[in-house]
């Protein structure tokens, strides 16, 4: 199959070419590659090719954030009439030829409206290796065992090691051919640092050896922060120095990425007087645009942005964002702090990566880095066409040196994907909704951790067969006398056991005296019966060799044979679904496999399904006015950050609240993450309920931070579109009163602006 070799001004890689030839063919192809290499491309002649022929494409992405971004994107390239999007936030020509969702979207559509995917001949799932992720995973994987078999699929991934058992799964339960396309090389190879202030550049053992150098003299005594602190300045000093702009600099805290922006800004400016007054430009203009000038965040942010230096995360407002990603585009942010969210997807390269602490914080705890993490960042360094190579540095600190923190520099040891599969209340109705028990039982036993089981399974088999036919060997081999007395190695041992007794002996006082000196008196006599094999001492060295061998190897088969036997490759979630079916049972949302009204409802709810129905069917939505209503759906699974507390004098009573959940966790056996509540921003949504405009919100805002804030309120629309979605047939007067709520939040800089 004849491929053009250049493709929208870019020449085609062999990885390309060779997954472009395999969708072609009809085939899903995973495709396996670093970050930066042009993973997209295939994606977008994909579409290209599928609009020619008149059939439909989705696109998947981990995070809205991206799946505006692709939408925007595919609008300037395809055009708006040929482009939509459906996410929580904003649904937009949800029927056209390349429609953009998050995959949780895709995974809903698939149990609520099947019928809507008809003419989708591919799904794109951009950065499959979410499937890895603990708390969303198992949404990738329910996409992937629902989705219709005649739809081809095409992955998008990091690196990963076991492309080829995930194809193995995806082609077994879909009975299609999955070809995985390997891109291992980098076109801008990466060169890996660790940097401290004294060394420079310099690799991990060099930062240990110099360390273990100063504590040998005494150096590092007192712990002198100032003189043995490596900070971002001293990096940032390095990398503009090295000529290393523009600079990706990872840090794992929103704070610290405000905080290391504006003590940078105090030191240094980036840009030129002309490179100055332009990015001043665009920031007046988008300003104006979105009407926020009158926001200290967007000052401070614009202020430092007019110098080269930007900050990026998860808690800045959305327009402020979009102020940031257009000066990096432009060339104009030469230093961006940024957290994590910034690597997902979000196609900016650097000359240069920076990682602030080897450590990152997952919510829970600090912890390492996987090596997957790492590469997925690092890969935004070097910029293809203009760099010969990418560098990426982890700053040292000597004070507090760890090197088992370090991720690996090796791309070969990166982690393999790990399913994260789990049942949840909303899979377990939608189970019962459209399936019967057998089926149930059958499409229970489809998902990767079961399949992963069956290979882990096999391997440790076949492993066992090995080791036990060279234990069966080795003890073929043995002296037939190796457990007679005569030995000369068991008489040894019985000496040595004689010597011990008699040296506790003299010790020993009192009756216990009697007692051991019986035992002795009765080994010494034992020993006199027995003549011990003449064995020479070069034999008796042999069997001891061989002894040892064999105990060793007879501990690893009965390992083997204990870690086999715990792998359980059928009916992996019996157990927790018989579990969750006897709750939904005990509260009425199921009753032999069908559906009552509260589990027909509940399996339209993506989000605390079991509180949303309870506070539903117990008329509590419907007592509140549409003020109270908006600040209550906020707080359903808000996840407080650290420092937010309950506020006082709350719009609307909690108890009532308090008591579902209560009876929820203790009464009904349900997990404390299953009813999450916490009512942080609900006087904020009381307020822009009401009308108040988001300057005069944030001096109520406190610590709170405006993207959380924009967030908050974008997931309480959501999960009222939900409910709207699901009560609409028999609750019309209350799904008109929904709308009124929604259209009361979404406004302003809460509404989405695509």
């Amino acid at each position: 199959m004849q491929l053009p070799e250049y493709y929208r001004n870019y020449k085609l890689d062999d990885f390309q070419q060779q997954a472009i030839v395999e969708l072609l063919k009809g085939n899903s192809v995973l495709v396996s590659a670093p970050t930066g290499v042009g993973k997209t491309l295939i994606a977008d002649y994909l579409i290209d090719q599928a609009i020619a022929k008149g059939d439909r494409i989705i696109y998947t992405a981990p995070i809205k954030a991206l799946s505006n971004q692709k939408f925007k994107e595919f609008k300037t390239l395809h055009g708006p009439e040929r482009v939509g999007i459906v996410t929580g936030d904003v649904v937009i020509n949800p029927e056209a030829e390349i429609t953009l969702m998050t995959t949780e979207i895709f995974r809903n559509i698939l149990h609520q409206d099947i019928q809507r995917l008809e003419g989708v001949s591919h799904i794109v799932f951009d950065e499959l290796h979410y499937l890895s992720d603990e708390e969303r995973g198992t949404v990738w994987e329910e996409s992937i065992i629902f989705m219709p078999s005649e739809m081809r699929l095409l992955g998008l991934s990091a690196t990963i090691p076991n492309a080829l058992e995930l194809a193995g799964w995806i082609k077994e339960i879909k009975g299609h051919e999955v070809k995985v396309i390997v891109k291992k090389d980098r076109v801008v190879p990466l060169e890996h640092f660790i940097f401290e202030k004294h060394l420079g550049a310099a690799t991990l053992k060099e930062i240990v050896k110099y360390r273990q150098g100063l504590e040998q003299k005494g150096m590092l005594a007192g712990l002198d922060k100032r003189k043995w602190e490596s900070t971002h300045l001293d990096l940032i000093k390095h990398v503009s120095k090295t000529k290393g702009l523009p600079c990706l600099y990872f840090v794992f805290s929103r704070r610290l990425c405000e905080l290391k922006a504006e003590e940078l800004g105090y030191h240094r400016s980036f840009l030129s007087e002309a490179e100055s007054r332009q990015a001043e430009e665009v920031c007046d203009r988008l300003i104006a645009e979105y009407g926020i000038g009158s926001l200290k965040t967007v000052v401070k942010a614009c202020e430092l942005l007019a110098k080269g230096i930007g900050y990026h995360h998860a808690g800045l407002l959305p327009a402020l964002k979009e102020i940031v990603e257009v000066l990096f585009g432009m060339g104009l942010v030469k230093v961006m702090y940024a957290t994590e969210t910034f690597a997902v997807g979000i196609n900016y390269p650097v000359k240069t990566v920076c990682f602030d602490s080897p450590s990152k914080f997952d919510g829970i705890t600090f912890r390492p880095m996987t090596n997957l993490e790492y590469f997925q960042m690092a890969g935004r360094a070097g910029r293809r066409g203009i760099d010969p190579k990418g560098t990426v540095y982890i700053l040292a600190d000597l004070r507090g040196l760890r090197p088992e923190e370090f991720p690996s520099m090796d791309q070969e040891e990166i982690e393999p994907l790990k399913s994260q599969f789990n049942l949840t209340y909303n899979s377990v109705l939608n189970l019962n909704r459209n399936h019967d028990t057998e089926e149930i039982t059958r499409i229970l036993n489809q998902n990767f951790a079961t399949y992963q089981a069956r290979n882990d399974k096999k391997y440790f088999e076949q492993q066992l067969a090995r080791e036990a036919q060279q234990l069966n060997q080795l003890s073929a081999g043995l002296c037939l006398e190796r457990d007679n007395p005569q030995c000369p190695l068991i008489y040894f041992k019985l000496r040595q056991k004689l010597k011990k007794k008699q040296r506790r002996a003299r010790f020993i006082k009192g009756r216990a005296r009697a007692g051991i000196t019986a035992e002795i008196n009765e080994l010494v006599k034992y020993l006199q019966e027995i003549k011990p094999a003449a064995c020479s001492p070069e034999r008796q060295q042999e069997c001891s060799e061989q002894l040892q061998e064999w105990a060793e190897l007879n501990q690893r088969v009965s390992l083997l044979q204990e870690r086999t036997a715990r792998i359980i490759t059928s009916g992996r979630f019996n157990s927790d679904l018989q579990m969750k079916t006897e709750i939904l049972e005990d509260l009425d949302y199921l009753k032999d496999g069908e559906l009552l009204p509260r589990g027909e409802f509940a399996a339209q709810i993506y989000t605390q399904e079991l509180l949303v129905t309870e506070l539903y069917f117990s008329g509590y939505f419907h007592e509140l006015d549409r003020d109270q209503l908006n600040a209550v759906m906020v707080a359903i699974d808000y996840e407080p950050r650290k420092g937010e507390f309950y506020p006082k004098n709350l719009p609307f009573n909690i108890k009532p609240i308090k008591t579902i959940i209560r009876n929820l966790i203790y009464r009904y056996g349900v997990d404390e993450r299953d009813a999450r509540f916490h009512p942080s921003v609900s006087n904020l949504a009381y307020l822009w309920s009401k009308g108040i405009s988001f300057p005069d919100l944030l001096k109520e805002a406190g610590s709170i931070q405006e993207g959380d804030i924009v967030q908050a309120f974008r997931r309480g629309i959501d999960i009222m579109r939900q409910i709207r979605a699901a009560c609409a047939g028999q609750d019309q007067i209350f799904a008109t009163k929904l709308k009124e709520c929604m259209d009361a939040m979404d406004r302003d800089l809460i509404k989405v602006n695509l």
